[in-house]
C-alpha cells in the first residue's frame, strides 16, 4: 500500500481540494461553513450573507484556510464527507463493494483492519474510468481509501487521461479548422478585392472599406464564438450541479422511503399482534358474559325467593306491630296518668298528650305509632343539639353571642320537660307490661282479658 503522506509527482493537493470544493452543492458548502465557527465568522465579515451569489468569495476564504491547515485530514475530511455522496454512481459502486462478503474475504485474506478500505487491482480496473479521473484524484488525496503505489502513480500521471485530452483537443482543432477556413475565405475575398482594386481607386476604397467591415465582422464572430463557448461551459457546469443535486435528493428520498417502510411494517406487525390479543380477550369476554348471564338468571331466581321470604317477614312484622297496638288499646291511659302523681310540668306535658288522643272509636288512640310519637318528643332535643353544635356560626348570624344563647333558653326548658316526659313514658310502659301482663300471656296467640280495661 502507498505509505501515508507520501507526495507524488503531478499531485497538487491545493488544486485537487479546490476542484472538490467547486463540485460541492451550495447547501453542503453552507452547512460546512456554519459548522466551522472561525470560517463562518470570516465569511460573514463585512456584512456578507451566506448566499449563493457570494460563493466565489466563500470558496476563496475556504481555500486559504485549507492552505493554513496544510490540507490536513482533520480539516479536509468534513469537506470530503459532503462531496463523496454527491457522485451517486461512484459512491454506490464503492460502498456496495466495501459492504459485501467478497470484500470481507479479501480483507481477512490480506489481514487488513476492519476500518481499512482498499481495492484489489482487478476491482480498481473495473471501477476506474478516464471520465472520472478528477474524482479518483480526490479519492487519492482525501479519502480513507488505501491505494497501491502503482494505482497512485497511475492516477498521478493521468494514465488513460491522454485519450480524454486527445478527444478534447480534436474538438478544439475542429473548431480552429472552421475558424481558419473562414479566415482563408475572407483572405481570398480580400485578394480578389485587391485585384479588382488595381482597376480603379474608387473600387479600391470600397474594397478596403469592405475589408474593414469583413474584418470587423470576423472579429465580432470570433467574439461571439468565445462568448458562446463561455456560456456553454457555464451551462454545462450548471447542468452538472443540478444533476448532482437531483441525485442527492433522490438518494435522500430513497433512504427516507426505506425508513418509513420499515416503520410502517413494524407498526403493521404490532397492530396485527394487538388485534390478535384483542380477539382473544373478546372471546374470553364472551365466555365470561355467558357465565355472568347464567349467574344473573340464578341470582334473579334467588332474588325472587328472597322477595317472597321478605313479604312473609313483613307480614309477620305487621302482625307483631298490630299485637303491640292491641296491647296499647286495652290500656286506660287516663286512669294510668292519674296514678302517676305527675308534677305540674309533667302534668302539662301529659295533658298535651291526652289532647292528641282520639275518642271517636270509644278507645283513646294516637295519630301515629308509638315510635313516631317517641321521635316527635325527641325532635326538639335533636334540634337543640344541632344548634349548640353550630353555635360558632349561629352566634355570628344572630349578631351577638348573648342574643343567640338567650334564644335557646326556652328550647332548653322544653327539652328538659320532654326528657322527663319520655322517662315517665318509659316507667309507664314498664309498669303496664310487667305488672298487668305475665310472661306466659305473651306466649299465647291471643291476649287475655284485661281487668283494668274499659268495658
Amino acid at each position: 500500500m502507498l505509505p501515508p503522506n507520501e507526495t507524488l509527482e503531478g499531485i497538487r493537493p491545493a488544486e485537487i481540494f479546490a476542484g472538490m470544493v467547486a463540485e460541492l452543492p451550495w447547501p453542503s458548502l453552507k452547512n460546512y461553513i456554519l459548522a466551522n465557527s472561525q470560517l463562518s465568522k470570516s465569511c460573514q465579515l463585512g456584512g456578507y450573507r451566506l448566499e449563493p451569489k457570494h460563493r466565489k468569495r466563500f470558496e476563496s476564504l475556504l481555500l486559504k484556510e485549507a492552505e493554513k491547515a496544510e490540507h490536513s485530514t482533520t480539516f479536509c475530511n468534513p469537506i470530503f464527507a459532503q462531496w463523496y455522496p454527491v457522485h451517486e454512481t461512484l459512491y454506490r459502486k464503492l460502498e456496495d463493494y466495501f459492504h459485501s462478503a467478497e470484500y470481507k474475504g479479501y480483507r481477512e485474506a490480506n489481514q487488513l483492519a476492519e476500518d481499512a478500505y482498499a481495492l484489489p487491482p482487478e476491482k480498481f480496473d473495473a471501477y476506474y474510468s478516464v471520465e472520472d479521473w478528477e474524482k479518483w484524484r480526490i479519492l487519492l488525496c482525501f479519502s480513507p481509501l488505501q491505494f497501491t503505489k502503482e494505482q497512485a502513480e497511475r492516477l498521478a500521471k493521468g494514465e488513460g487521461g491522454n485519450e480524454l485530452l486527445l478527444k478534447r483537443t480534436k474538438e478544439l482543432d475542429a473548431q480552429l479548422a472552421a475558424a481558419r477556413a473562414d479566415k482563408a475565405r475572407l483572405e481570398a475575398e480580400l485578394e480578389r478585392a485587391r485585384g479588382q482594386a488595381a482597376s480603379g481607386g474608387d473600387e479600391l476604397q470600397e474594397l478596403r472599406k469592405a475589408r474593414r467591415e469583413l474584418a470587423a465582422d470576423r472579429d465580432a464572430l470570433a467574439n461571439k464564438f468565445e462568448a458562446s463557448q463561455t456560456e456553454n461551459r457555464k451551462l454545462r457546469q450548471t447542468l452538472t450541479e443540478k444533476e448532482e443535486a437531483a441525485q442527492a435528493i433522490v438518494s435522500r428520498a430513497t433512504g427516507e422511503f426505506a425508513t418509513e417502510k420499515s416503520r410502517l411494517t413494524a407498526t403493521l406487525d404490532r397492530t396485527e399482534k394487538e388485534v390478535g390479543e384483542w380477539r382473544s380477550r373478546y372471546e374470553q369476554q364472551c365466555q365470561e358474559t355467558r357465565t355472568l348471564k347464567n349467574r344473573l338468571a340464578q341470582a334473579e331466581a334467588d332474588l325472587a325467593q328472597e322477595r317472597l321470604r321478605l313479604q312473609q317477614r313483613d307480614k309477620a312484622v305487621t302482625e307483631l306491630q298490630n299485637f303491640a297496638d292491641l296491647v296499647l288499646k286495652r290500656l286506660d291511659w287516663i286512669q294510668a296518668g292519674k296514678s302517676l302523681r305527675l308534677t305540674p310540668e309533667l302534668q302539662k306535658q301529659f295533658n298535651s298528650v291526652m289532647k292528641k288522643l282520639h275518642y271517636e272509636s270509644g278507645v283513646p288512640s294516637l295519630d301515629t305509632t308509638l315510635p313516631e310519637f317517641w321521635n316527635g318528643l325527641a325532635a326538639a332535643e335533636q334540634a337543640l343539639v344541632a344548634q349548640v353544635a353550630h353555635s360558632n356560626t349561629l352566634e355570628v348570624a344572630h349578631g351577638a353571642a348573648e342574643d343567640f344563647w338567650n334564644s335557646l333558653k326556652e328550647p332548653f326548658d322544653d327539652v328538659v320537660i320532654g326528657l322527663e316526659a319520655r322517662l315517665m313514658l318509659l316507667k309507664l310502659l314498664r309498669e303496664i307490661f310487667f305488672q298487668t301482663l305475665a310472661a306466659t300471656d305473651l306466649e299465647a296467640p291471643r291476649l287475655p282479658a284485661f281487668a283494668g280495661a274499659k268495658k
